[in-house]
Parts: C-alpha cells; structure tokens; sequence
C-alpha cells in the first residue's frame, strides 16, 4: 500500500501553531517540551513563520505568539487582529523610545478592559519595571482605556457603564466616581488631545503606581481598537510638563502606527 504524501516540514509547523494555539505565549524551551521537535529545528520553522507575519515574538517577554488563530483550537478570533496591531506598531515604538528614552506599553481595547499586548520596557535607558504581557486593566480607569472611550459619543459610553454595572473591578464602583465625572473626564481627554490615569486610579500593583501614564487611541479605520501609552516616574514630570516635551512627536508615532495598520489590512 503506497503512503500517503506528506510534507514534513509543513508538519512540523503546524505541530509549533498548535501548540501556541493552546498553551499561548511560549518560550523556545517550551516548545521543545511540548513538541519533542529538536530546538535547531523549532528555531528554523520559528524564523519562517515570524517572517511571514505567523509569530511574533514580543520585546517585552521574549515569548512567542501566534498572530493566527487554528480554528479547532482557539476560536477567540482575536489572534489576527492583535498580531496585525503589534506588528504595525513595534517598529515606531522602538523609534519612540529610542528618540524620547521613556518606554511605551501597546493595549488592545477588550471593551469591559484594555489588555497589554507590547511594550518597549526593555528597550529604555531608564528603568521601570517589568509589566507583564496580558495584563488587563480597567477602561474606566486607564490612559489607555480612556483615550478610546474619548472617540466616543456620550451615549455609547454610558451604555457601557450600564453593561458594566457595579463589578468590582471593571466598574465605575471601583473608582467612587458616577457618570458625570467621568464624561466630565472624556471631555478633557478631547480637549487636550491625550488621557491620563484617572486620579483616582491606583493601578494593579504598588509599583504600577509610581508611573504616570499618557496615552493616544489607535484606529483601524474608523474605530479605536488600542492605544499607545508612555510611560515615566511621577517624582519626574506632570503630565502637563510631560505633554508639553513629548506631545507633539507621541502624537507623531501614534498616527504612524494607525497608517500603518490601515494599511496592511489593505493589502
């Protein structure tokens, strides 16, 4: 009986895609674990697939990430759209922290939280500690969270706080804060052209506390899905005096991530 053809390369591949799809972000010593691939081989197939826009491997953790999603294993959907995302964005966040010094953090809007997917945090002159990847926090309350919320309309926010209700973490409740402020603090954010942490934030952890936070949305068309956050200690700048230095080229990179975005769903 003759064998069926097969490619074994391509096999091997898809065995790498699989085991991103359910374990997610992977290290290469993980991948031989689960694999039993030898790591020569891991490393060839990797740089294949992270050429062709496959995998990523992030700045922040060194871990690597399908930009895909294999349908009988993850059916999130979401995998396409933040490989796309981190792609656009990676070469003009280097640039920026490289021309600026202060790291920047990439989110993805996740509507109830905005979820760090990037950051350049290992890439600064100035320490500031490791975030890690995936951390989600609420968009109530971030620069990230609202500089998307400030492309909205009033109506369409207050129907997600509606959503929201009185969770604990995701909520209004979280923060003490009612409807007014908070559309009060939206219309700042439009006026100034950037949002900070709400003050009455104290982030995820005591270390996250000690940074302030800028932020401007990045568009897919016409909607923001993300946004670009930098990042710098309190004891340094304002976030006025901070705006006042960096405004103008953060603006800059920003705008250059969503061309780019735009345009590679063109293609």
């Amino acid at each position: 009986m003759a064998r069926p053809t097969e490619n074994r390369s391509l096999d091997r591949g898809l065995t790498i895609l699989d085991c991103l799809s359910i374990h997610g972000a992977s290290s290469l010593r993980d991948l031989h674990a689960r694999t039993r691939l030898p790591k020569s081989t891991i490393r060839r197939i990797l740089g294949t697939l992270i050429r062709r826009k496959i995998v990523r491997r992030s700045l922040s953790d060194r871990l690597y990430r399908a930009n895909i999603s294999l349908p009988i294993r993850n059916s999130t959907g979401f995998a396409h759209s933040e490989g796309s995302l981190v792609d656009s964005a990676v070469p003009h966040m280097i640039e920026l922290t490289r021309s600026v010094g202060w790291s920047c953090d990439l989110h993805i809007f996740e509507r109830t939280r905005s979820r760090i997917i990037e950051s350049t945090r290992p890439l600064s002159p100035f320490f500031q500690y490791e975030r890690q990847i995936n951390l989600e926090v609420p968009v109530f309350a971030s620069a990230g969270g609202l500089a998307v919320l400030s492309t909205w309309g009033d109506e369409a926010v207050l129907a997600l706080v509606e959503e929201i209700g009185d969770d604990p973490a995701w909520g209004l409740c979280r923060l003490g804060i009612g409807k007014t402020k908070l559309l009060s603090t939206l219309r700042r954010v439009r006026s100034l052209g950037y949002a900070v942490r709400a003050s009455e934030y104290s982030g995820e952890s005591p270390l996250a506390n000690r940074l302030h936070a800028l932020a401007r949305p990045i568009f897919r068309g016409e909607t923001a899905i993300g946004a670009l956050v930098i990042l710098w200690p309190k004891g340094f700048l304002t976030p006025e005096a901070f705006a006042n230095n960096h405004l103008p080229r953060f603006k800059e990179t920003a705008s250059s991530i969503t061309a780019d975005l735009n345009r590679a769903d063109q293609n």
